[in-house]
């Protein structure tokens, strides 16, 4: 039972928030006593798969969190989510990247996170040049497994790590509405960090996550 619950919810058949069905239809349904049926569902909330709420049940725990630090390092999708990849481009600099990253030349890289057919958040990072030479792929459209700043520690041997992390909330850009699939105009949070390796600001990122999905912070 919980191996098959675990694997929907990874697969994003069950959805955060979609409640489980009574502890007498799940003994039926997988000829368990309740006692085997109350164990699967400690289980799987002690693994963060499954929320109580007093009084009305049992329920898919909304997994997505703000990533940050180590964790967001080592990947940004929840089950049933996926990467697309728009864009790899040098560009210069925008302001506040050079800010961080310096003037001159970077490495923009545009993706969108997809659960189902929404679009939950649209992403931009901006690498600096000088990771290339050890991350080539960063160049082109398409994912680095796990992530570029994963790749980059595991063949340079330094720690990424990241520096600050700034959490905000804005009305939706033109390019947010585009990137989004919104018609209208809606408050959507927006997360900026600052990835450092050996002392020196090698990437910055921006994430912006639509409305109507609910997000926790960590």
């Amino acid at each position: 039972m919980a191996a098959y619950l675990r694997a929907r919810i990874d697969r994003g058949t069950l959805e955060p928030g979609n409640k489980l069905p009574p502890t007498s239809a799940l003994m039926h349904q997988f000829n368990l006593s309740d006692n085997a049926v109350y164990r699967a569902i400690a289980l799987l909330k002690a693994e963060g798969y499954l929320v109580s709420q007093q009084g009305k049940g049992v329920f898919v725990a909304d997994r997505r969190k703000l990533l940050a630090g180590a964790q967001r390092i080592r990947g940004i999708t929840q089950g049933g989510e996926t990467i697309h990849h728009k864009l790899s481009a040098r560009v210069q600099a925008p302001e506040w990247v050079a800010d961080h990253l310096g003037e001159g030349e970077c490495v923009n890289r545009v993706r969108t996170v997809q659960r189902g057919d929404f679009v939950v958040e649209a992403s931009q990072s901006w690498v600096h040049v000088d990771v290339a030479r050890v991350v080539p792929e960063i160049d082109a459209p398409a994912p680095c497994d796990p992530t570029w700043q994963a790749v980059y520690e595991q063949r340079s041997g330094d720690t990424v790590e990241v520096a600050s992390k700034t959490v905000d909330a804005r009305i939706t850009t033109d390019d947010d509405r585009e990137a989004l699939g919104l018609a209208d105009d809606f408050a959507v949070l927006v997360v900026r960090s600052v990835y450092m390796s050996e002392g020196k600001v090698i990437g910055v990122g921006q994430a912006v996550y639509a409305p109507g999905h609910p997000l926790s912070i960590s």
